[in-house]
């Protein structure tokens, strides 16, 4: 288990598989977000953010991440970490995706 205070930041990283490329562009469309739940309640939600993958040599294996810094105020508990990835040149089966990381805030 992960045990993390309140204050620390968590850096988190991800591959995105087979995202669809936009024939025009030769690009992915993608939005990245982040949210933390303890239990089944949201304490944070992250911006929406627009993937730019200019820098990506394989775009069937996007390398994406970020950094979130947590509150001081959150109580002790387990919580969750949740990316979740919608690709806009998808069809809407396969348009969004999401992977959850479990920890512990601690005092």
């Amino acid at each position: 288990m992960r045990r993390l205070k309140g204050g620390m930041f968590i850096d988190y990283s991800f591959i995105i598989y087979n995202a669809e490329i936009e024939k025009t562009s030769n690009q992915p469309r993608l939005i990245t977000q982040v949210r933390l739940f303890r239990g089944s309640t949201a304490v944070f939600t992250g911006k929406e953010i627009p993937y730019n993958a200019n820098n990506q040599t394989d775009l069937k294996r996007l390398i994406a991440g970020g950094q979130i810094q947590l509150g001081t105020d959150l109580a002790p508990g387990d919580y969750a970490l949740q990316v979740i990835v919608t690709d806009l040149n998808a069809d809407e089966k396969h348009r969004t995706v999401s992977q959850w990381m479990d920890f512990e805030i601690v005092k």
